[in-house]
């Protein structure tokens, strides 16, 4: 048995695996056992429908153009825990035979809004922040309340609430939120999605350019909304690590983003919704980046945002199929006396690995894949971070890692064994 040395941690960062962030822990719902499980075959995805600018009146325009164009499509949104922004999207859903198709897709005073994830993913209480004609954000006639929470967005709309969530995606950093005009303002009024304005998208045949001018409009501080500022693309999709996320790939862009900006627009100088901003480098000024309309590995927030709306039904949140739930800890491996051990660093509370017994501090010895018979699949001692990366990337949806631990409490020590169940990403419980 591995000795768990305690008292020497180490100085220095060795190798980290983060198998947890906090956000959208795509989990079936305790409620639903008997729902089936839904397949790639039945995402309504081509239901959904993007508005485009004419080509006929599609023109180049200055920054104070462009700006003018735009400026009521950019929304400031407030949470329990900070601010941010989102995009109202001109989008729309054909209201069909498809399997996920509802009527509320389709009401003329339903209007979506795209945000980030990472901006939501708190649950609880939030408000949503229109501008007006004169593009005042302070009109109650255009301030909306919503609530983001585990239950299903109808019946946040029963109890009042005017903004609830469609879906959400932690790995792209895409929320896809939904205001129902027919219940009232913080006035007391109801707004008339007439007084509304959206945001369109490029066309299919055109691409971002390198060196291209675009602008933001953001809520930078969580207190300036509407701000905009100017820049152009630095690259065009830059592998990166964002905090809390992981890795993704993003457009860099040389456009001042400050806490507050994520989740809104960035336009091009056709008025059109390139990019959503999402992350800024501390260190570093004009170093940052945007979430692009169309990424190569069809995680562009069209995609999803189509995804999360296609699939979405009034008792049930929309999902990217085959997303895989993050197990909720974090470990990290260390050498003492010439012996390697990997150890618990972060358990997520209320994650998977929480909710299992897994403990920070707990030394893994063996990990061991069983797959949805309980037959074993692949089994590794631990020695190396490396060993228990092995083992995950065996894993398919409804298999299930099992860690043997070494538990240290006091002048005790004792083995856990700690078995994790995986599925696919497809209910959306936004608790932490």
């Amino acid at each position: 048995m591995k000795k768990f040395y305690k008292s020497l941690f180490p100085l220095f960062l060795s190798l980290i695996l983060l198998f947890s962030v906090s956000g959208c822990s795509f989990i079936k719902d305790s409620s639903s056992k008997n729902t089936p499980h839904i397949g790639d075959s039945e995402i309504a995805a081509q239901s959904v429908n993007f508005g485009t600018i004419d080509s006929n009146e599609r023109k180049e325009l200055s920054v104070v153009d462009a700006v003018s164009k735009v400026e009521r499509t950019s929304v400031a949104i407030t949470n329990e825990t900070g601010a941010g922004s989102g995009v109202i999207v001109d989008i729309s859903f054909e209201n069909g035979e498809e399997k996920y198709a509802a009527s509320w897709k389709s009401d003329e005073n339903i209007v979506y809004i795209i945000t980030c994830q990472h901006m939501i993913s708190d649950m609880g209480e939030i408000t949503v922040y229109i501008p007006d004609e004169d593009c005042n954000y302070e009109n109650k006639d255009y301030i909306f309340e919503g609530y983001i929470g585990n239950k299903p967005a109808a019946e946040y709309e029963r109890e009042g609430y005017a903004v609830t969530l469609v879906g959400g995606d932690f790995e792209s950093d895409i929320a896809l939120l939904k205001l129902n005009l027919n219940i009232a303002a913080d006035s007391g009024n109801k707004l008339s999605a007439t007084k509304i304005e959206k945001a369109q998208i490029p066309s299919a045949d055109y691409s971002v350019r390198k060196g291209e001018t675009v602008f933001s409009i953001g809520n930078p501080t969580g207190m300036l909304p509407g701000t905009v500022s100017s820049g152009n693309v630095s690259y065009l999709e830059r592998q990166t690590s964002v905090a809390e996320i992981g890795n993704m790939t993003l457009m860099q862009i040389a456009v001042s983003t400050n806490p507050g900006n994520s989740g809104g627009g960035l336009y091009n100088l056709y008025g059109e919704l390139v990019g959503i901003t999402n992350a800024g480098n501390t260190n570093y000024t004009d170093i940052n980046f945007a979430i692009p309309c169309f990424l190569s590995d069809g995680n562009g927030f069209v995609e999803i945002a189509a995804q999360l709306g296609g699939t979405a039904k009034e008792d049930n949140y929309g999902f990217i199929n085959g997303r895989k739930q993050k197990f909720g800890f974090s470990i990290m491996g260390n050498t003492s006396d010439g012996e390697k051990y990997v150890y618990v660093t972060e358990v997520v509370a209320n994650g998977i690995a929480a909710n299992a017994g897994l403990k920070t501090n707990d030394v893994i010895n063996k990990a061991t894949v069983y797959d949805e018979n309980n037959e074993q699949k692949y089994t590794t001692d631990v020695y190396e971070v490396a060993d228990v990366d092995s083992a995950i990337q065996k894993m398919e949806t409804g298999y299930a890692l099992e860690l043997s631990c070494t538990r240290t409490s006091g002048f005790r020590v004792r083995t856990e064994t700690i078995k994790m169940l995986r599925q696919d990403y497809w209910f959306c419980n936004t608790g932490k």
